[in-house]
This record gives C-alpha cells, structure tokens and sequence, in this order.
C-alpha cells in the first residue's frame, strides 16, 4: 500500500529579511531536492509553499524611502521574482513525471504550513534545516521545532550536509505504540527507497552505582547487566515481530546498545553511515500539544543527517485554524 499520496514542502525564499534572488537557499533546496526524489519513488503528488512574509516585514531602512511607490515597487518585483521561483519548481517536479503546484502565502512560514497540513489532509511534510552547529552538527530551527512539535503528520527535516540519497536508515525504538509504528513507517520507506532499515534500542543500567555502592560483587553486576541485554533482544524482537518484520529486518541489523538513547542514537549514526532517523515523538501532556521528548530533543540538535519525526495515533495539531485557509493556489493565477 502506498503510504504517501501527498507531501507538503516548504520552500523558504527569504535570507533573513532579504529575498533571495535567483537560487535557493541550501536549506530549500536540500527540501526541494528530497521532495522531488521521494514522489519519485512513491508515486507522491507535491504542493511547494512559500511566504515572503520575513521579507516584508517593514525595516527602518524601507522607512527612510522617500515615496511610498518605491516601496511598492519592489514588493511587486518581490511577488513577481516569487512566481517565477515557484513555477520553476513545479516545472522541475513536472519534468521528473511528479504531480506538483504551489502555494503563496503571506504568513509566517510555520504558521501557513500548519495551517496547510491540517486542512488538506497531507501524508508528509518536508522542510530544510536553516542552521549549523559550529563543529558542523545540525541544529533544528524554531521553524522546523516548531513543525515537529505540532503537525499532525510526518516531518521529515532535511540536512543540507548529507547527499541527497537514502541509502540506510534507523529506527531508534522504546518499545512503545508509537515507537512499533515508526519501524513500520521506516520499513515502508526503505522498501520504497531501495534502503537497508536498522532497529535501535538503548539499555541503560540505572542501578549498577547502587550496587557498586552497596558492595555487590562483581559476579552479580555482570549477573545484572547480562539480563538487562537479554531482556532488551528479547523485547527487540518481539517489536519486530509485532509490526510483522521478522523476515524483513535481519538479525544483525537489530542493534541492542548500551548507554543513553541520544548518545547511542549519535553513534549509531556515525557508525551505520545513516542518512534518516526516523523517530517517534511522546507527549507530556496528552496528545493535543504535543511536546517532543526529552530524547528526540537531544537528538534533534546533534545530529548531521535527516530526521523524520512521527506522531502517535489520535494527535491533534494544538492550533485551531478557520475553516478557509489562508494560503492560496498560485497555479491558478
């Protein structure tokens, strides 16, 4: 069954307050580039959306014009450079075979994806990541935070460092409902993208201080720790043989790590050559206003590859929108 029918994109045009002039930014183009290269293999129709919204914003500069028309011409020439970026998107889906158009809007970014996303029934939402760490690590924008903590679908961030291609991905799991339907979601995928799939699952030995401190002997440590891994293979494989994988995952590609989750997440990473996490977000406060985790958000600012994060079944975007959405669709114009 295909799982994607359609992906929302956004397509950033603006350089803080500047908009850009001919090219993307690599954040866009990282999210245009997935986009177009997922639909291609999933058969997926894609709307891009835009806002010039940060570049109109009115700075003491635009102030200082003498006449108001100034100011007026180059928003037209703004609008008019944003019809030919877009069109030229849908252009390059369509060359491809892809079904795609575009939407212009005039809100915030996060604001009119949402919005988008709610009313129009999307699968996936795609967006690029819009700062680096300075040792070069990816660090999740308020945008793309913002997108992962509220959207009813799927988002996948982009990294503008890998390569475009999805060669191996990896499924951190806690055993959890929402953890056995992102090993799904991330199987689907990897047959969709021709990609290994890795399962992972962190073991953390709370009570060996407690022990050490109360003079346990080091056979019963070993004792301790011995059952906590075999308790945690077992429970691997009972997750994959829950979502109905177990001739789908191979053995040794279902990894059982010891440490925290965000750390043995990072270097499974680094170890795998991973190109996607996908990831299950958990909530604080029940499922309206969903907050990401304290793991995916360590995870989230450290890592260099994408990230796709899933909601558990029954979310609810916690923005009401009305029932007319403001974007509209600039293919028609």
């Amino acid at each position: 069954m295909q799982r994607f029918r359609k992906i929302l994109v956004g397509v950033d045009l603006c350089d803080g307050s500047r908009p850009m002039n001919r090219e993307l930014s690599a954040s866009a183009r990282s999210a245009v580039d997935k986009a177009i290269w997922v639909a291609g293999h999933t058969s997926a129709e894609v709307t891009f959306l835009s806002s010039l919204m940060p570049c109109l914003d009115l700075t003491p500069s635009m102030w200082k014009m003498r006449e108001m028309q100034d100011y007026q011409a180059m928003i037209d020439g703004m609008h008019e450079n944003a019809r030919q970026q877009m069109t030229a998107l849908v252009d390059e889906a369509a060359a491809t075979g892809i079904k795609a158009n575009e939407l212009r809007t005039a809100g915030k970014p996060w604001q009119e994806l949402l919005r988008e996303a709610v009313t129009n029934d999307y699968d996936l939402m795609i967006v690029g990541s819009h700062q680096q760490h300075a040792l070069g690590k990816l660090l999740l924008g308020n945008t793309g935070r913002r997108l992962i903590r509220k959207s009813p679908c799927p988002v996948w961030v982009t990294s503008s460092v890998e390569d475009g291609q999805v060669r191996r991905i990896l499924v951190p799991t806690d055993f959890s409902e929402t953890a056995d339907e992102a090993i799904k979601l991330a199987h689907t995928l990897a047959q969709q993208l021709e990609a290994d799939l890795h399962v992972l699952h962190a073991v953390e030995y709370h009570f060996e201080p407690q022990m050490r401190d109360l003079i346990v002997s080091l056979d019963e440590v070993e004792e301790y720790r011995s059952r906590l891994q075999s308790d945690s293979e077992r429970q691997l494989n009972e997750a994959v043989s829950r979502c109905g994988l177990d001739d789908a995952i191979a053995l040794d590609h279902r990894h059982i790590a010891k440490g925290t989750p965000d750390a043995a997440i990072r270097a499974a990473v680094d170890e795998l050559a991973v190109d996607l996490v996908v990831m299950n977000t958990v909530g604080r406060s029940g499922l309206k206003g969903l907050l990401v985790g304290n793991t995916a958000e360590q995870v989230l600012n450290h890592l260099t590859c994408s990230i796709l994060a899933i909601k558990p079944d029954g979310f609810q975007c916690p923005i009401e929108f009305p029932t007319e959405p403001a974007a509209q669709d600039a293919s028609t114009e």
